[in-house]
């Protein structure tokens, strides 16, 4: 078995940077590192303190020493969904590569894996290199430090060696379970549909009814209802001219009219309505200093002041009090940070622009969690789906978690880089949250039988099984098979695990009591495409 080291040891060598510190710290050798910390080694963890140091704290690196020329591959997390950064994927040591939140080092069929606990109040990555592993924390609020005002436990580091005999992927799993003590899942399976991969956001009252009757036609007899999630496109201010703006105030448009008489509808229709919700854009008058910056003709909220969590913890509150039984929220990362993408090429500067918070007591991780915790406060029992979220922070509030980016109703290739690729994360599944890896999309312009695939792999592997199903569209035989998936989700009793986890980034094999079942995700094109538009 391969000799992997340990880290719930004192680090080799701390360097540290406030405001006051040179930016290139991590070549500065001064004799002592300018924020004061503390790595208290426990039975099981070790966790990271940070104090006031003198100056706002900005970054910490730990390095830990050790031999590392036995590793042969090494995969880690993305901040957020899959294709934000990247996709998942085990690739050769690289020095410099950022693994955010944790990495699997592997050596043959086992597993070291090194990581942080979710519910951080700082930013994590780790890098490996034949040396051994360094451990960067992000404390920064915004383009500054953070002004601390007593001591933060800034993550709790944990470890997992994996013994003889585990896979890969069960050792994955295991490790999940150890990051993520206290997950939040839902109440009963999600399954059923959302409409934004064929419609886009063109929806009416009329048209979520038709959806709704489809929807009843496709699941037959389940015990468990189905969900009918209506997707952006509800909301009163609404538009698609340039610049299009798809945020608040959040009430109904004109053509919906009463948003609880149509989760009501939903409802006698016999499925559970869920919706949409981009929580820190909106129109009217704020307070100045609530206001985070300009965007498509609204503003973004500051979520570090009272106001903004207050605000969008009585929106959640609303919308769960029309009647809608799942809430979706979403572009929170774009709106704090202006892209999908967290990091900056150099990793550690998470805001452009120079932006600046209201609350610089708070690192961005501490301001980030507290939005989750608002609108889930807010939202009471109510299920929601974090979607464009930083899933380590909102593990042990949010229920379910977007864990890959788009599908797509337009181009197949979108489903099988995002959709199937967000399948490396099934070993958070049921120790994180339930992960959600977006819609199969039925339309006239992608494979029925393709999406069909990937619906079906969602049920089996216990996950969320949803779908964006163009009214009237299947044919007899795909409406027979679409209900016999339908009826798998519904049962939730097979939670098939990925096989060669180890040497994937897009996986096809899966098994669980006994069972197998593969699927071939290079049909449609015959490989992949090489050109690819989100439009075509």
């Amino acid at each position: 078995m391969a000799m992997f080291p340990t880290v719930l040891r004192q680090p080799d060598r701390v360097m540290g940077a406030t405001d006051e510190s040179p930016y290139r710290f991590e070549e500065d050798l001064q004799a002592e590192c300018p924020v004061q910390y503390e790595y208290r080694v426990e039975k099981n963890s070790a966790k990271v303190i940070v104090y006031p140091s003198g100056a706002p704290v900005k970054f910490l690196k730990l390095r830990f020493r050790a031999d590392l020329s036995f590793v042969e591959a090494v995969c880690g997390d993305e901040w957020e969904r899959c294709g934000s950064g990247g996709p998942i994927e085990w690739r050769s040591m690289m020095n410099h590569r950022r693994l955010p939140w944790f990495c699997y080092l592997r050596s043959g069929q086992q597993l070291g894996c090194y990581g942080v606990k979710t519910g951080a109040d700082c930013f994590a990555f780790w890098q490996a290199d034949t040396h051994g592993l360094t451990l960067f924390l992000n404390l920064m609020n915004g383009n500054s430090g953070t002004d601390l005002q007593s001591g933060l436990v800034a993550c709790e580091v944990v470890e997992r060696i994996a013994p003889e005999g585990e896979t890969p992927y069960e050792a994955a799993a295991a490790f999940a379970g150890v990051m993520c003590e206290h997950p939040v899942l839902p109440k009963a399976p999600v399954y059923g549909v959302n409409n934004w991969y064929w419609a886009y956001g063109r929806i009416t009252h009329d048209s979520v009814m038709v959806e709704t009757d489809y929807l009843m036609e496709m699941v037959g007899d389940t015990k468990n209802r189905p969900y009918m999630i209506i997707d952006d496109g509800w909301q009163f201010n609404r538009t698609t001219s340039s610049p299009a703006y798809i945020g608040g105030p959040w009430y109904a448009g004109e053509h919906f009219g009463d948003m609880e008489k149509t989760a009501a509808s939903i409802h006698e229709k016999g499925a559970k309505a869920g919706i949409w919700f981009r929580p820190l854009l909106t129109l009217g008058r704020i307070p100045d200093e609530a206001r985070l910056w300009l965007n498509a003709g609204g503003q973004i909220m500051d979520p570090s002041h009272p106001y903004t969590l207050e605000r969008v913890q009585t929106d959640a509150a609303r919308i769960s009090g029309w009647g809608y039984e799942l809430i979706k929220h979403d572009f929170t990362s774009h709106d704090l940070f202006e892209s999908s993408v967290l990091a900056s090429t150099h990793g550690v500067n998470l805001m452009g622009g120079g932006r600046k918070f209201y609350d610089k007591t708070k690192t961005m991780a501490t301001i980030i969690k507290n939005l989750y915790k608002a609108i889930q406060t807010g939202a009471g029992d109510t299920d929601i789906i974090g979607c464009n979220v930083i899933g380590h922070l909102s593990a042990g509030i949010h229920s379910m978690q977007r864990v890959g980016g788009d599908t797509s109703g337009r181009s197949y290739e979108h489903t099988v880089r995002n959709g199937v690729n967000a399948m490396m994360r099934l070993p958070q599944n049921g120790n994180f949250f339930m992960i959600d890896p977006d819609c199969a999309a039925f339309t006239e312009k992608v494979s029925p039988e393709a999406n069909l695939d990937f619906l079906e792999m969602c049920a089996i592997t216990g996950v969320t099984t949803l779908a964006s199903v163009t009214p009237g569209i299947l044919t007899p035989e795909q409406m027979k098979r679409i209900r016999q998936i339908y009826q798998i989700a519904d049962q939730n009793e097979k939670h098939y695990g990925i096989v060669n986890f180890e040497k994937t980034s897009l996986p096809e094999i899966f098994e669980g009591n006994g069972e197998r079942r593969e699927f071939d995700w290079t049909a449609v094109y015959d490989g992949s495409r090489s050109q690819l538009s989100w439009m075509q």
